[in-house]
């Protein structure tokens, strides 16, 4: 079973850390949502459906589904690499690494 990812940001300009803030939380959000759970957006959140796959397979179609959920619900960033680690319980838990786009999204507050 994969639990839920850990973020770590990169690139980030930490004196504007409203907007970092702003990101960090909607990507907090979105990763630890299942989708359908969201009245107003159906399409909100990850689709769990990757958990009944063999271990190899669901990395992939968990990889696969942050990356686009990533770019249709917080375009300002980019997926850059994703890593698993090994729980004491068994699970794999994602450690995912974001990047910036686009820079000059970190100056409009």
């Amino acid at each position: 079973m994969i639990g839920n990812p850990q973020v770590a940001l990169i690139g980030f300009d930490y004196l504007s850390q409203t907007v970092q803030e702003e990101i960090q939380r909607n990507l907090s959000l979105l990763y630890e949502t299942v989708e359908g759970s969201c009245p107003g957006d159906r399409l909100f959140g990850l689709n769990p459906s990757f958990q009944d796959a063999p271990m190899n397979v669901a990395i992939n179609l968990f990889a696969l589904e942050v990356i686009e959920k990533t770019e249709l619900y917080e375009s300002r960033v980019e997926i850059l690499d994703i890593q698993y680690t090994q729980s004491e319980d068994g699970d794999l838990v994602p450690e995912i690494t974001i990047g910036i786009r686009d820079m000059s999204v970190l100056d409009r507050r």
